[in-house]
């Protein structure tokens, strides 16, 4: 599933690297890569890509394609970022109001506008008005990069981001932008095509929230110019649950659906972050065990 690059976009990619830096010259700031990897913190990652079969009922998942913005990164023992208002006129009530000045990290995926510049200085939370992102959700084991970002040294505890639904009535250009490539996610921040028990689908939700995801142990960004490496694993596996062992039909889980909010809290428990440099899609600290 995971697209190589051209040598046009690593060239871009370098350039916006270098700019992360007060827009002048190149950055001395420590480099954090996000990577996705899917599986589940106690099940293996499915034997056959996206298939996820029980006596009752066969669930195969062909595609998954979900829509991020705006990360932050919260300081140990720091709760700046809990003072949240809604800047971005979702309806998850959490916005982007921790203070901070916004810097665009560098993304092979980045649909969005752009963002101010950093201000250098080490705030209480690390907040990057980014995206939105596209993101493919790979399906077989292993990590597909994602996006990058520079950030202070410090050693934070959490890690936030939004499961966004772009909106063509939005004033925020970013949206505009990201619809004018991508009309089919207007309304729209999942995507899932796949079959159940041989019927194809293609399933949508508007689920639009803030993820807050604890790092444990925290991530430490010792110095400047490390590279680090953050998985966000997503648990695919478990979106159709039935909370019983089965699955539902995900036709009768989009908006309107009798199992639309089984399936929203289902994703909403999915994702989970971890250090991960040797990117390999399973946490750094544990190893051989469990995730988290």
């Amino acid at each position: 599933m995971t697209k190589t690059p051209n040598l046009a976009v690593f060239v871009a990619l370098a350039g916006l690297l270098a700019a992360c830096s007060n827009g002048s010259g190149p950055t001395t700031r420590s480099q954090v890569t996000f990577n996705l990897a899917t599986g589940s913190t106690t099940a293996p990652a499915a034997p056959q890509g996206g298939t996820f079969a029980n006596a009752a009922d066969a669930l195969v998942l062909d595609n998954v394609k979900l829509v991020l913005r705006d990360i932050k990164f919260q300081r140990v023992n720091e709760n700046a970022c809990d003072n949240e208002h809604n800047d971005d006129g979702d309806d998850s009530g959490h916005g982007d109001g921790s203070g901070s000045t916004m810097v665009r990290p560098a993304s092979m995926h980045d649909d969005g506008g752009n963002d101010d510049g950093d201000d250098g200085h080490s705030d209480a939370c690390e907040s990057f008005n980014a995206g939105p992102f596209l993101l493919d959700v790979p399906l077989t084991p292993g990590i597909e990069k994602a996006f990058s970002v520079a950030v202070d040294t410090g050693t934070f505890d959490q890690v936030r981001f939004k499961i966004h639904k772009p909106d063509e009535t939005s004033a925020d250009p970013k949206d505009v932008a990201f619809l004018t490539a991508h009309p089919e996610f207007n309304q729209v921040s999942i995507r899932v095509a796949g079959s159940f028990n041989g019927t194809p689908f293609v399933f949508t939700t508007d689920l639009n929230e803030q993820e807050r995801l604890a790092l444990v142990p925290p991530l430490v960004v010792a110095g400047s110019m490390q590279n680090v490496d953050v998985t966000i694993k997503v648990d695919v596996s478990g979106w159709f649950s039935d909370g019983a062992g089965g699955q539902v039909d995900p036709a009768t889980a989009g908006t309107g659906g009798v199992n639309e909010d089984l399936v929203k809290d289902n994703i909403r428990g999915s994702f989970h972050a971890f250090r991960d440099d040797n990117r390999d899609g399973e946490d750094d600290d544990h190893e051989g065990g469990s995730d988290h």
